[in-house]
């Protein structure tokens, strides 16, 4: 099954450490970074952040889909040095 989640590792100057970060359809959903460490993960959400001018995305997914996607990204924060 295709997914409409994309996910982007990058090096933002705000953190430490690599920060991980969720669309949906192309629109920034929100980004994880572990600079509190990994048993402190936090996770920021862009609701207005890069909006897309062609075409209005519906934030509307199965939650579980999108569990496994945050399940994935941050066992991919703890293992990144």
């Amino acid at each position: 099954m295709k997914s409409n989640f994309e996910i982007d590792y990058f090096s933002d100057s705000k953190y430490e450490y690599l920060t991980i970060e969720i669309s949906f359809k192309g629109q920034i959903l929100c980004q994880l970074n572990k600079d509190k460490g990994v048993n402190n993960i936090e996770i920021e959400f862009f609701y207005d952040f890069r909006l897309l001018e062609e075409e209005e995305v519906i934030f509307k997914f199965p939650l579980d889909e999108f569990l496994n996607v945050l399940n994935m990204v941050k066992k991919d924060l703890i293992s990144i040095k």
